[in-house]
């Protein structure tokens, strides 16, 4: 830490005293500067203790008070004053001026010589040059550390917070954010957007809030720009570590501009394979989903669409295969993403890429022979969230507000209930229900639905035989389907008969 008139004054082999300026002795010194002129102000630049024994010391209190006056004006830390060659000790007119300007007064001894205390001062000033160049060595080696993680971009991102003891973010070139250290930096980057649209090219600094806040765009050798790095720290004017900021840039850039004809050739590669999945031909996607996933979504599955600026949608790749699991596809199509999960690890998928800002729209879970249909529904399920200012929507709540909304509940409910009530009645009616609800759901494929009801297709032939017999319905007929669909989605998984009001 820097050496302070404090520090000094801990040192009881200097024995010195304060006789003056108590509250400002934390002040850090630059320097011990020994001087007998009647103005030193032309030789000082400004934080040293100034050492005198009092030889061109004013005789009157008026002239004292213009000597202090004019070494507070020059930035003088402090007054040392020797006594026991000129004066026994330090001349109360001094003392006087001293407090009244508020400036640091120290009583050095006669045995204590002022070049034990420039020495000090000067020891004190390499130890801390010293720590800092080793601190600032570690923290570069820290960031070089990160830069090797699998998800480099953001580690190193959250890297150069922690060391700046602030926060961090990382945007792209047109100023949206595509990393964030902690949710402290969406104000932060907010106040330097005036900044960056004004200078794009140029690094900006301010200072509002009690906070240091410097953006550095991401420039390639021909000056193309890439992005921008953003970074705060509350506290104290100029507490922010700006090297560091400035390190963490020149990295996140070499990072980018290395790996971005890498990312485009991936990028390409799984697009062309989603476009073949998309085909129905599996068989190409599978073989090599190990390089460009890690792996290969299992039925049934879940769809996302994800719209976002090509910068966030890198990102959102970024957190696909940064330790997520391999049960995956995905790909960037007509500047969106598709995204196929397995169902099972869907949720937890789900929140990781909305960490990125980003819509997404979450289609039903379906199979393989329907994966067309599961598109289609994530991308209305995203448009319906953006038009709706939403960062997500699932398709069944598309559903739910679709024609079922428009009509009356209570009675709506009542002719359901008695339309599906023979089940109920019938001798394993819950069974029958249920299985009617998921054939549905399945879009009437018999194998798709006797798996997820975990029975074998003969039984579920059988059970279909007797729903039509009991309901008196043609599972064959659409209208017939689309009917027992709505009742379903009207009653739930437990329908009761609803209670008759009086009129």
């Amino acid at each position: 830490m820097p050496i302070t008139i404090r520090r000094l004054c801990r040192n009881e082999n200097f024995g010195l005293r304060v006789l003056a300026g108590h509250d400002q002795l934390d002040r850090p010194l630059t320097w011990a500067h020994v001087s007998e002129l009647a103005d030193p102000t032309p030789f000082v630049d400004g934080g040293e203790l100034l050492l005198i024994t009092g030889v061109s010391l004013p005789t009157t209190a008026a002239e004292t008070n213009k000597f202090v006056r004019t070494l507070v004006a020059a930035g003088i830390a402090g007054i040392g004053f020797g006594i026991g060659l000129h004066f026994d000790e330090v001349p109360s007119r001094l003392a006087t001026a001293a407090r009244r300007f508020d400036i640091p007064l120290i009583e050095v001894p006669l045995r204590t010589s002022f070049i034990a205390i420039t020495k000090a001062v000067s020891q004190a000033q390499s130890a801390d040059d010293m720590k800092q160049l080793r601190d600032n060595y570690q923290s570069l080696r820290r960031l070089l550390q990160a830069a090797l993680a699998v998800n480099g971009t953001r580690t190193v991102v959250r890297r150069v917070a922690e060391l700046i003891g602030g926060w961090a973010a990382l945007l792209d070139s047109a100023g949206h954010r595509v990393e964030l250290s902690h949710s402290d930096a969406v104000a932060g980057v907010e106040r330097t957007t005036p900044e960056r649209a004004a200078r794009p090219m140029e690094v900006s600094f301010l200072t509002s809030e009690n906070e240091d806040v410097i953006s550095h765009p991401l420039l390639t050798p021909r000056g193309k720009l890439m992005g921008y790095l953003v970074a705060g720290c509350p506290g104290a004017v100029g507490s922010l570590n700006q090297g560091m900021v400035t390190a963490a840039a020149s990295l996140l850039t070499l990072m980018t501009g290395r790996t971005r004809d890498a990312q485009l050739t991936m990028n390409h590669l799984r697009t062309v394979a989603m476009h073949q999945l998309f085909e129905g031909q599996n068989t190409l996607a599978r073989n090599i989903s190990g390089e460009l996933w890690g792996g290969f979504p299992v039925e049934p599955f879940q769809v996302f669409h994800v719209t976002g600026t090509p910068g966030l949608l890198d990102s959102v790749a970024e957190s696909l295969l940064d330790g997520l699991g391999h049960d995956l596809a995905f790909g960037v199509t007509d500047g969106a993403m598709t995204v196929v999960v397995s169902a099972t690890d869907s949720e937890r998928i789900l929140g990781r890429v909305k960490e990125v800002d980003v819509t997404v729209g979450v289609s039903d879970a379906l199979w393989w022979e329907d994966l067309s249909r599961a598109r289609r529904q994530a991308a209305r399920a995203a448009a319906e969230a953006g038009s709706r200012d939403r960062r997500s929507m699932r398709f069944a709540e598309l559903s739910e507000s679709g024609l079922s909304a428009f009509l009356d509940q209570d009675r709506s409910t009542a002719f359901a209930a008695a339309q599906l009530r023979p089940l109920l009645d019938a001798k394993g009616g819950n069974d029958l229900y249920l299985t009617l609800a998921m054939w549905l759901a399945h879009n009437g494929v018999g194998d798709a639905t006797a798996a997820a009801l975990s029975i074998h297709r003969h039984t579920l032939r059988s059970r279909l035989a007797r729903i039509e017999s009991l309901l008196r319905v043609d599972l064959q007929s659409p209208t017939e389907r689309a009917e027992l669909w709505l009742g379903y989605r009207l009653l739930g998984d437990a329908p009761t008969a609803p209670t008759q009001r009086t009129t």
